[in-house]
């Protein structure tokens, strides 16, 4: 299962500079958001965050550990609760006037079925005229994704990643060691499997206008880079 272990350590390994980009590029988009839904909230920075300009922040995640992590650092919160759902079963108590699923959120859906399910419900819970904004895996990342293997080293955790690609399916195999004691002589293994797919731009377009999704704007990197060589593609929607 993803992130039964690695949600412990979720934002010591992602930093601050993805959280940073999305939330200098989500400013333009909040000045009138009443309810916002951070959808694959994970730890819940990112609806902490939203949580600062929007009277109410629904939360979203399947996963339990991500979740909880989450309520631990976040839940004093008052304005934002917390939901443990699969986007394809989303339902919200009110239409939200902003959805954000940031990280490779879209990602972990793995088939044309489900992300037009998963299309459908979010639009559901968004009011007309309400925005999406949203990542998936760039062009770029796919390619370093080949047979790809990195590790990362600390006083009291030692991360090693491996990827394979076989046409739009991504797996990403994780093998981590957490120290278990003051000393740093014990350490506890865990393994974990994220499978993912990439979607293509044109892919990705054509199931969001079938579901009643406009895209105002497609950027990637931030507007750093071309989307045919970007590493992270952002997309602002509006719902028809």
């Amino acid at each position: 299962m993803a992130y039964e272990d690695l949600a412990a350590f979720y934002d010591e390994l992602m930093g601050d500079a993805l959280y940073h980009a999305w939330q200098k590029a989500l400013a333009p988009h909040l000045s009138s958001v009443r309810v916002a839904v951070d959808l694959g909230c994970g730890t819940g920075r990112m609806a902490a965050w939203l949580a600062e300009r929007a009277e109410r922040v629904y939360a979203v995640d399947r996963s339990p550990e991500m979740l909880a992590v989450a309520f631990d650092t976040w839940g004093h919160l008052a304005n934002v609760h917390w939901l443990e759902s699969d986007l394809g079963d989303l339902a919200l108590p009110e239409a939200a006037d902003f959805a954000l699923a940031s990280t490779d959120v879209l990602n972990y859906i793995l088939t044309r079925d489900e992300l037009e399910r998963v299309l459908q419900r979010v639009r559901a819970c968004v009011r007309p005229g309400g925005k999406w904004a949203l990542d998936t895996l760039g062009p770029r990342r796919i390619q370093q994704l080949h047979n790809g293997a990195w590790h990362d080293v600390r006083d009291h955790l030692v991360i090693v990643h491996e990827t394979e690609v076989e046409g739009e399916r991504i797996v990403h195999r994780v093998c981590g060691f957490f120290g278990i004691d003051e000393e740093g002589a014990l350490y506890r293994r865990f393994d974990e499997e994220h499978v993912q797919r990439y979607w293509d731009a044109a892919t990705l377009a054509e199931l969001l206008d079938r579901t009643g999704w406009e895209v105002v704007e497609v950027q990637g990197d931030f507007g750093e880079s071309p989307v045919d060589q970007a590493d992270r593609v952002v997309w602002v929607l509006k719902r028809r």
